[in-house]
């Protein structure tokens, strides 16, 4: 497992449990969705095009 699938993992249990808790109001929870949604994008297009280095298993 890379780095790439460790922060993809941590990333998407955040999001996944960060709802079903009080950790947040509900304005924040769209901030932090939204917010965490562009990081998440933004990394994989720069593994995508600027390292061209995305793991594909079939």
């Amino acid at each position: 497992m890379t780095t790439f699938h460790i922060i993809h993992v941590i990333v998407g249990l955040w999001l996944a449990l960060v709802n079903f808790s009080d950790i947040l109001s509900t304005e924040a929870l769209v901030w932090n969705n939204f917010i965490l949604g562009l990081v998440v994008a933004a990394y994989n297009l720069y593994y995508l095009f600027a390292k061209r280095n995305v793991d594909v298993h079939s």
